[in-house]
């Protein structure tokens, strides 16, 4: 965490400038990798709310695109799954991570969607996530439908845990309202009031192990995850074929004792559709010549590699992002 912690203080203190403009108007990099350029690219890249894996991400990609890229100033700006592709969609952002699942929603017009989002394209495929339910290790909730009457937090409104949340409970007959109290907080708030038994259950969609699970295992009798059972996950893909199924080994937290079956999706990094080619092919080299600087994020970023970064996108690839992977033979 402190190495995390770095390296995000690094990025966010250093020359970073917030731009609502995202790269109107400057002057993209040949894509031959010369620095032809004399004007400063503004990019905006919308990452995750703190206590989650994509904020310390968001920093790392842009200190990249920024180390890279000469002229390019970035500003990383807090953000979520769903709320991040509206914001791209709009030219808020010119960047933004998100889950796969959530990007065929859009490009579809689906669930939180009401119309399709024609300006976005695939960067690159980042690791798998998993929607994680956590109670505490001394709860009698066992199974998803025990939350009935409960107080939970299913993440901050707009982003993509909100709206997984709500569709998972459907599927297994349950709505919001059957609740006896939501909360739409940041992780790291709602595992404070995990915590402090002001909620009974919440359930981030991260990467595992997620520090704000973590520390609230390593207090009491640790933590439990509901498992999410084979006959729902079923149902579900039958809604979006961008879900998958992820297993949370037991052990991977304090209390946990069993394997842990979990709703997953990849994510992914989505760009603006009319960004220019050129520098689009110049910041899917950065990355992908990076590669092993992300590893150190986190290790679930072991799973980016140059086999995968194509992989489960629910979007077609930016043109600039499909030039750079053919050449590169990442792509036939």
């Amino acid at each position: 965490m402190k190495k995390i912690s770095k390296l995000l203080g690094i990025v966010l203190m250093g020359s970073l400038i917030f731009s609502t403009t995202g790269c109107g108007g400057t002057q993209p990099v040949e894509s031959t990798g010369n620095a032809s350029t004399t004007k400063t690219i503004n990019i905006t890249l919308a990452s995750g709310p703190a206590g989650g894996t994509w904020y310390p991400l968001g920093g790392a990609l842009g200190k990249i695109i920024q180390d890279k890229i000469p002229g390019s100033v970035v500003s990383v700006q807090q953000g979520g799954g769903e709320a991040n592709i509206k914001g791209v969609d709009q030219k808020m952002y010119d960047i933004g991570i998100t889950f796969a699942h959530t990007a065929y929603e859009a490009m579809e017009g689906k669930e939180s969607f009401t119309q399709p989002m024609k300006n976005i394209t695939a960067l690159a495929s980042l690791y798998p996530n998993a929607l994680q339910w956590v109670v505490r290790g001394d709860s009698d909730i066992k199974q998803i439908e025990d939350l009935k009457g409960k107080a939970i937090s299913p993440g901050p409104k707009g982003l993509s845990g909100e709206t997984l949340t709500r569709i998972v409970l459907q599927a297994h007959g349950l709505k919001f309202e059957d609740m006896s109290k939501v909360e739409r907080v940041s992780y790291s708030d709602s595992a404070s009031l995990l915590q402090d038994r002001q909620i009974d259950m919440f359930d981030p969609i991260t990467t595992w192990p997620a520090p704000s699970i973590q520390e609230i295992a390593q207090t009491g009798s640790g933590v439990n995850l509901l498992p999410l059972r084979p006959e729902k996950m079923e149902e579900l893909k039958k809604i979006n074929s961008g879900y998958g199924y992820v297993t949370i080994k037991a052990g991977t937290y304090k209390g946990q004792n069993e394997d842990a079956p979990c709703l997953g999706s990849n994510a992914m990094l989505i760009i603006r559709k009319d960004m220019p080619e050129d520098l689009v092919y110049q910041i899917t080299k950065a990355i992908y010549e990076s590669l092993s600087d992300l590893k150190s994020v986190h290790n679930s970023l072991e799973y980016m590699t140059k086999d995968t970064i194509t992989k489960d996108l629910g979007l077609p690839l930016h043109p600039g992002a499909e030039k750079f992977y053919k050449e590169s033979g990442v792509l036939k």
